[in-house]
């Protein structure tokens, strides 16, 4: 019903991705068409959400006979697992038949694993909000991680506040401890790019924001914030071509 193969230099890519997925959620839910494999699902608290997918020409192979598309779904723990077995591989191939999800890999030498899944037939897509963003944030995937890292050991939650050329991201705890990172355009060579339409600030919890960006900053250099006052966090990465990562996440109003 599907197969695809993803070639070595990709693996990595998809281990990362699939480990981000693994901290969301413990059952991923896949959508299979003839557009590709997306995975496009809320955390369990239904304040976050990742929308990646993987378009035919990401493959080396990619087949898919369904008759309409569907969705499969599997443990995101095992899934994670066996990805990592394959990670030297020569390459790694999906294949999805008769209520199989099964990876595998014949180069240095053969291995495959059977994961059970089910059809989800019922399964809808969930909604991307679609949102006119105050400030557009274009910057250095590893910077941001940096400043997560660095945010988090102050507090558990962070604000962004964004203005004409800068952007600042502020934690504070209830000892009176504070980190605060600047960066303003075209001062800092880690901020690409910045367009901000009106002064906006919000706060997020800075865990699943690091979670995610820990992982991909590995993968991709480039990440562009989006938010509003009061409004959800969207961080776009810049990946390979025919593969694409956003993350999703809501405010947090401080007590």
């Amino acid at each position: 019903m599907f197969k695809a193969t993803i070639d070595s230099d990709k693996i990595k890519r998809w281990i990362k991705i699939v480990t981000t997925i693994e901290k969301m959620v413990d059952e991923a839910c896949f959508y299979l068409s003839n557009d590709g494999l997306v995975f496009r699902d809320l955390d369990s608290t239904r304040v976050s959400m990742i929308n990646t997918s993987f378009q035919p020409g990401y493959f080396e192979l990619f087949e898919y006979t369904g008759e309409s598309p569907t969705f499969v779904c599997v443990h995101s723990d095992k899934l994670l697992k066996y990805s990592k077995a394959l990670s030297k591989a020569d390459e790694l191939t999906i294949e999805v038949v008769e209520g199989r999800f099964i990876i595998s890999s014949s180069k240095p030498y053969e291995k495959r694993f059977v994961l059970p899944a089910y059809f989800d037939e019922e399964r809808e897509l969930p909604r991307v909000p679609e949102i006119d963003f105050s400030a557009n944030v274009r910057m250095v995937a590893p910077t941001l991680r940096d400043i997560l890292k660095e945010s988090k050991d102050v507090s558990e939650t962070i604000t962004l506040y964004a203005s004409d050329s800068e952007i600042q991201f502020i934690s504070k705890s209830e000892e009176g401890f504070q980190s605060i990172h600047k960066l303003r355009y075209p001062d800092n060579v880690e901020l690409l790019d910045i367009s901000v339409n009106a002064e906006s600030t919000s706060v997020y919890v800075v865990k699943p924001i690091l979670d995610i960006v820990k992982e991909i900053s590995s993968v991709s250099g480039v990440v562009t914030l989006q938010f509003s006052s009061e409004y959800p966090l969207s961080l776009k990465f810049d990946m390979l071509e025919f593969e694409s990562y956003q993350f999703i996440t809501a405010p947090r109003s401080e007590e």
